[in-house]
């Protein structure tokens, strides 16, 4: 009993630090930091019917976990996923869960914590198979018209992805090859950016794709078409489209290029664009052809949207004779006519679209005044059509 009642200071000092002491030994067998990656965000339990779409694919987690847990945490025991059961067609904002398989690992931060998700109905569709190469033959050979079996699967997946698909690709990578290949091949979905879209199924997976290797014998000089999509700002219009260089040199056999017309370049988004473009662009080179241009510089130049706009002219006089005034001016109102940039046109007052009337070596008396180009003051950027009348008759007292 005395040992609990003597020097109890001491000994509650050296419990507190023994204590202080455990909580570091334990601390230090912790590691906490980002998992190297992201997680794939899975959308799970989706209602009957229903199929999930969500622009935000991945997450990013940091983890506190022994050091021991750390050195065997991977892509296979850490999930990221979202819970969809009880959720009806529509919008809904939905927590991001991060389970492991693995014990002792906790969550620190995960961003993001939360995304959006869209539920649609569930649709499905008949569509072709298209074969889309990676890589190249041997040098000289091109793949030429692939058979695929089946050359139609069905598509399965939400509405607005369903509706946008046309086609199954059928991913054939390409390596050096001289010889007629046969391959089983999965199939993707990929978008108009050339991107893999998840959320379609399709049945079956995987179809046969028999390429024949031919040489690629022929060669043939045709232009380089841009390929644009949107539109300018509204006060805009595109005046001329060039690329550098204007044609290309391809080669392929017979049967391919005889189809050939023109090669496209990869979409060119111009959607509000207020300013002349100027870049790189990538060719769409078709499958089985071969060219040593692989890109083109592509210049858009743009122009204002020019309107007409009829405008009531202000006056101004000058070299009026000190002591005279201007009684009046017949008739009073010049309607001019002005070709301007949209921009511009809804600014138009007779503030800014002037006549200058020249009054010099003029006394006291009534004087017509033919009205020229040169007397007129317009915006910069405004043409003159127009103006009527023609003449002014102005009273000096």
């Amino acid at each position: 009993m005395r040992f609990f009642t003597t020097n109890v200071g001491v000994k509650l000092f050296a419990l507190v630090c023994a204590t202080l002491l455990w909580m570091y030994v334990s601390a230090g067998e912790n590691k906490v930091d980002y998992f190297p990656g992201n997680l794939s965000i899975e959308a799970k339990n989706s209602p009957e019917g229903l199929a999930p779409i969500y622009d935000e694919q991945k997450v990013r987690v940091k983890l506190q976990a022994p050091y021991e847990i750390w050195s065997r945490l991977n892509v296979d025991n850490l999930h990221a996923f979202v819970d969809l059961a009880g959720l009806s067609e529509g919008t809904h904002d939905v927590e991001v869960k991060i389970e492991s398989d693995l014990p002792n690992v906790s969550v620190i931060e995960k961003e993001p914590s939360r995304i959006i998700i869209r539920l649609e109905p569930v649709l499905t569709k008949k569509v072709p198979v298209k074969v889309r190469y990676e890589g190249e033959a041997k040098a000289g050979f091109v793949p030429g018209e692939a058979v695929v079996s089946p050359s139609e699967v069905e598509a399965k997946g939400a509405k607005s992805l369903i509706d946008s698909l046309s086609e199954a690709t059928a991913l054939v990578k390409l390596s050096g090859e001289d010889k007629d290949f046969k391959k089983v091949v999965f199939l993707a979905f990929y978008n108009d950016k050339g991107e893999q879209q998840k959320g379609i199924e399709f049945n079956p997976k995987s179809v046969t794709v028999d390429i024949p290797i031919e040489t690629a014998s022929e060669t043939k000089t045709v232009g380089v078409k841009p390929k644009i999509k949107g539109r300018p700002k509204a006060d805009y219009f595109i005046s001329k489209i060039e690329t550098d260089p204007a044609t290309v040199e391809i080669s392929g056999s017979e049967t391919e290029l005889k189809s050939i017309l023109y090669i496209e370049t990869k979409e060119i988004d111009v959607s509000d664009l207020a300013t002349d473009l100027e870049k790189e662009v990538d060719l769409m080179i078709p499958q089985g052809i071969i060219s040593k241009t692989k890109y083109v510089n592509l210049k858009i130049t743009l122009a204002p949207n020019m309107v007409e706009r009829e405008v009531v002219a202000g006056f101004s006089y000058v070299n009026r004779g000190q002591n005279l005034t201007v009684s009046s001016v017949t008739p009073n109102t010049v309607r001019v006519v002005l070709i301007c940039p949209s921009a511009i046109a809804g600014g138009l007052s007779a503030n800014n679209v002037v006549i200058a009337l020249d009054l010099q070596n003029k006394v006291a008396g009534s004087y017509l005044i033919n009205i020229t180009k040169n007397m007129l003051s317009v915006p910069d950027g405004c043409a003159i059509s127009s103006w009527l009348p023609s003449a002014v008759t102005v009273v000096l007292q």
